[in-house]
């Protein structure tokens, strides 16, 4: 029978800052409010070619010849809740808490069977209908084309801080900064229903969206910078390491889904992953295309010259994120169902790029900053990850009370 659609999707947090390197003045305050709507259809094979999600399934007469084939082409949608929240300890350090939250999954199975041999003893070839049937005469119930799942589901929380480094005076005077930033995971995220035939895990190995422990070095090069801090241009880049704990998982039982899920007889009970690590690196771009109109508001305590200092009106970004990731390791009761699995979280890679756009109206006198990017991994083929389309829409409040 072919595999339960247990899927890994693939999200992104949403920048919570524009720059590489960019934090917040000391006692400043951002709350940020995110709607992501991811998508996801294909996996990438070791030779960049796309790939269903689920392997087919090919049936055959016992001794004699093909019954069908049977196929799976799944369709995910995914609606996700971000809230971030950031706090200057100082000019120089930064601290944040990132709350992703599921609040919607669609999967549309799209299952299709192709006719086998002509069945003398049928008067035709074998249909989707007789193979559907002869499954629930073993108990299995028909696998829906289309599953929605509304709760709302937590993933793992992120705790991070980002340091501005010391700079030189050459630093100082080319306008180059540079920082390091540590992201920690808390396990609040849940793993996939062993159980059910269509489920949905919201940890971050599933997710595939970062890593447990995250270590970033950045730097940050204005261009075109007025005497108030002010650029137009900014090149950046960022390299990382992302480190992924093993994990363990629960084997299915059949208690659902008989013949998709009852592998826990030879797997055993509990099965660990350990999905390997990352290395990565980003370049980035951000343009201001437009300062905007600049106003003493209580935003800047009514000093012109310090509202000149604030962000731009408008900013354009676009960014390109190379990951390499790391073998994968599951380990069970069965090497052989280990490597079936192992040999499609290969040591691969994801080609990352991001757009977005930020509309900031702190110069007005509005504490609020919008912005929307567009992220897609399917512009560059990768090797052994799943690419997703990922939108986001958001909005950023910013205050300082003291």
């Amino acid at each position: 029978m072919t595999r339960a659609v247990a899927l890994a999707l693939v999200v992104a947090a949403a920048p919570a800052l524009a720059l590489e390197t960019q934090v917040l003045p000391r006692g400043a305050i951002s709350l940020d409010l995110a709607y992501l709507r991811t998508s996801l259809d294909k996996q990438w094979s070791g030779d960049r070619r796309a790939l269903s999600l689920i392997d087919e399934l090919p049936r055959y007469e016992p001794g004699g010849g093909l019954q069908g084939i049977l196929r799976a082409r799944p369709v995910a949608e995914f609606d996700f809740l971000l809230v971030q929240a950031l706090y200057g300890v100082t000019d120089s350090l930064s601290v944040g808490v990132n709350v992703p939250i599921l609040m919607r999954s669609t999967i549309s199975t799209n299952i299709a069977w192709e006719p086998g041999d002509y069945q003398p003893q049928l008067g035709r070839a074998y249909s989707l209908d007789d193979f559907w049937s002869w499954a629930q005469s073993m108990g299995q119930g028909r696998v829906p084309d289309r599953a929605v799942d509304t709760r709302f589901r937590l993933a793992d929380v992120v705790l991070g801080a980002k340091y501005l480094l010391p700079r030189f005076e050459w630093m100082k005077a080319h306008h180059v900064r540079w920082s390091a930033q540590l992201n920690v995971a808390l396990p609040t995220g849940t793993n996939a229903d062993p159980e059910e035939a269509v489920s949905v895990g919201t940890n971050l190995w599933e997710l595939h969206a970062a890593g447990d422990v995250e270590l970033h070095l950045a730097a940050d090069k204005h261009f075109f910078v007025d005497e108030h801090g002010v650029y137009r241009l900014n090149v950046g880049a960022d390299v990382f390491y992302a480190f992924f704990r093993p994990r363990l998982y629960e084997a299915g039982r059949g208690l659902r889904n008989p013949l998709l899920n009852n592998n826990a007889f030879y797997v055993g009970d509990t099965y660990w992953i350990d999905p390997g690590d990352w290395l990565a690196g980003t370049v980035s771009v951000d343009a201001v295309p437009l300062v905007g109109p600049t106003l003493a508001t209580i935003v800047s305590g009514n000093s012109l010259e310090k509202a000149k200092a604030l962000p731009p009106l408008l900013t354009v970004s676009a960014s390109f994120t190379y990951v390499a990731t790391g073998q994968s390791d599951w380990q069970s009761n069965s090497a052989l169902w280990d490597w079936d699995r192992e040999k499609v979280w290969q040591p691969g890679e994801k080609n990352v790029f991001r757009f977005t756009g930020t509309v900031s109206l702190l110069r007005l006198g509005l504490p609020l900053q919008l912005y929307a990017s567009y992220r897609s991994q399917d512009i560059i083929p990768g090797r052994f990850t799943r690419p997703a389309n990922v939108f986001t829409a958001g909005v950023r409040a910013v205050a300082k009370f003291w």
